[in-house]
């Protein structure tokens, strides 16, 4: 199978656990609507919690980890309940870009898929890791506390406000709470290393208009013809950015902003819990939620400074040898190349200087 037909694959492969296809089905309609369902229900539940025990802060510090997580979860996955058709439409606008390539240029979006497919593996097997961790340790805390109190202690992976010591309420509350876990991760893992692939394949596709600018010989009889090519292969690249940063816009807002909440809250808590085992689930934790900041604000600076050298490459070429028309066609193409593109929720940027300002904290 080719690159361009298995675009984005590894990720949707995962999606189908919480009944993300192509093709809608009754079962899948159904599967997605649970999930979204669980993912609310367990934000509801983690709120309730914090405002029970609002005079309580290290309680408190217990539940905003996982809130935050869940409301990163959902912040994504409102894509594939509100926007399916945009995102799919968007793969397949990206397919058909790639298939204009030439067979050498093709190499670059193939080794593109294959790393992403290796990162999609790594991304889901750290956080399954993490994600088991919790729910191991809550399984070893409960035969604990069975056995330092003589009788049967229930004991769930996350904080939740009701009272679950009844076998059959315990049951329910530990599938639940499984469940949420396992949608979080496949969706967070899903969603980032698809926006990360996007981002590459865009990241290709303007170091490869570069190339074409400065292959164009503006002396030459053909240029203005060559030069056409290049312009509508720029304008759809930057139609596809457009669309795909108003496709994202929601999940970098809320995934920066409440990064910072979340690593303020971790840091508190390693103060706490130094030299207990709990620090390994907070330095897991903290590790996955930089990487997706990671993940959002390196691709975001990659297609800004890309998007801005495109107008570097077409001052590099022999535009003065171009005759008048074409000379001034080609600054209207270096003034919109200036304005580069910005990777943005709101009032956040997803750029490395705002990774900076989310990991110091300032």
């Amino acid at each position: 199978m080719s690159c361009v037909e298995d675009f984005l694959d590894a990720q949707m492969w995962y999606l189908r656990y919480c009944g993300v296809f192509r093709e809608k089905s009754a079962l899948g309609g159904i599967r997605l609507s649970v999930c979204l369902g669980v993912l609310v229900v367990f934000m509801l539940l983690q709120s309730i919690y914090i405002f029970q025990h609002v005079h309580h802060f290290a309680m408190i510090c217990d539940a905003i980890p996982t809130l935050v997580v869940c409301m990163v979860a959902i912040s994504k996955f409102y894509i594939f309940v509100f926007h399916p058709a945009a995102l799919f439409a968007l793969i397949d606008s990206f397919k058909a870009l790639q298939q204009r390539a030439s067979r050498e240029d093709l190499l670059l979006f193939r080794r593109s898929g294959a790393f992403h497919a290796k990162l999609t593996k790594i991304y889901m097997t750290s956080a399954l890791i993490v994600g088991w961790f919790y729910i191991l340790s809550a399984i070893v805390s409960g035969i604990s506390r069975s056995l330092a109190e003589g009788r049967v202690r229930f004991v769930a992976p996350m904080a939740f406000p009701h009272n679950y010591q009844h076998p059959l309420m315990f049951a329910l509350t530990f599938l639940f709470n499984c469940d949420s876990i396992h949608m979080s991760i496949f969706i967070s893992g899903s969603v980032d290393t698809c926006f990360s692939e996007l981002a590459t394949s865009v990241t290709i596709h303007f170091q490869l208009i570069q190339r074409q600018f400065q292959a164009v010989d503006f002396a030459a009889r053909t240029a203005e013809d060559e030069l056409e090519v290049v312009v509508a292969y720029h304008k759809d690249v930057l139609q596809l950015c457009l669309a795909m940063t108003n496709l994202f816009q929601y999940t970098v807002f809320y995934l920066l902003l409440l990064d910072s909440v979340l690593l303020c809250v971790i840091g508190y808590q390693f103060v706490i819990f130094m030299n207990t085992p709990r620090v390994l689930m907070l330095a897991s934790m903290a590790f996955v939620m930089v990487l997706q900041a990671v993940i959002y604000c390196y691709h975001g600076s990659m297609m800004y400074d890309e998007s801005l050298k495109v107008a570097d490459a077409i001052y590099q070429s022999n535009w003065c040898e171009a005759p008048p028309a074409v000379q001034k066609r080609l600054r209207f193409c270096i003034m919109r190349a200036q304005k580069p593109i910005v990777t943005k929720g709101g009032f956040i940027k997803a750029t490395l200087p705002t990774l900076k300002k989310v990991w110091l904290g300032h």
